[in-house]
């Protein structure tokens, strides 16, 4: 199961001129919101993999894998403080649209999508410790903090057999890995009837999506 780590923007600096920058897209040792802490050498298998393989992860806006990438990665590594990139925006409106906003920091928070390989729960610190993770994209966000906040309670509430709204339904299939199309989102949430229970086709829909984590 694909999850997401969001972290303030650490050590952003603008390269040159070509839209290029370097910044830490995670930073290891905290405990977030979801009670996730990265422990050291947890990227270190998958930056190898990628490597050999001669890829990167992808860079989108918002996780929205949905649109186009704004940008690529061209380096990363795992240094003592994290997971280190850099990265260079692509020329397209969206892509330098968010570059004006880094260099400005009206965008300040990165987060990556991964696949847990191996966590451990830490009962003495209370948190769930993350061994070894599958890397699959890094992206630019925005109002992260709140948005995952937001979307945890509305799948608690869910999972308490209560109901949400329309809009918030909207939100929960947009960032969950449903794999439906926008087209279908919005027939999904026109029909969908706040007052009545939600079906246990939709219910299993969401209960076996990727919420941010």
């Amino acid at each position: 199961m694909n999850k997401h780590l969001q972290v303030a923007m650490s050590g952003f600096k603008a390269i040159g001129d070509a839209m290029e920058f370097s910044c830490y897209t995670n930073v290891k040792g905290n405990i977030d919101h979801a009670q996730d802490r990265t422990l050291d050498g947890a990227y270190s298998k998958s930056i190898e993999q990628h490597k050999a393989d001669g890829t990167m992860p992808k860079m989108f806006w918002n996780h929205d894998s949905w649109e186009p990438p704004v940008g690529v990665w061209l380096e990363m590594e795992e240094d003592e403080k994290g997971l280190f990139k850099r990265g260079r925006m692509l020329d397209t409106v969206r892509g330098v649209e968010v570059w004006k906003g880094l260099k400005g920091g009206a965008i300040d928070s990165f987060s990556i999508g991964y696949r847990v390989i191996e966590e451990k729960w830490n009962s003495t610190k209370g948190c769930n410790d993350l061994i070894e993770l599958d890397i699959k994209e890094s992206s630019p966000v925005n109002f992260a903090c709140n948005e995952e906040s937001r979307i945890v309670d509305l799948k608690r509430k869910l999972g308490e057999g209560g109901l949400v709204s329309k809009a918030d339904l909207r939100i929960l299939l947009q960032q969950s890995n449903s794999g439906l199309s926008k087209r279908q989102i919005e027939k999904v949430t026109s029909n969908y009837m706040p007052e009545t229970d939600i079906d246990s086709e939709l219910k299993d829909l969401l209960e076996s999506s990727v919420i941010f984590g």
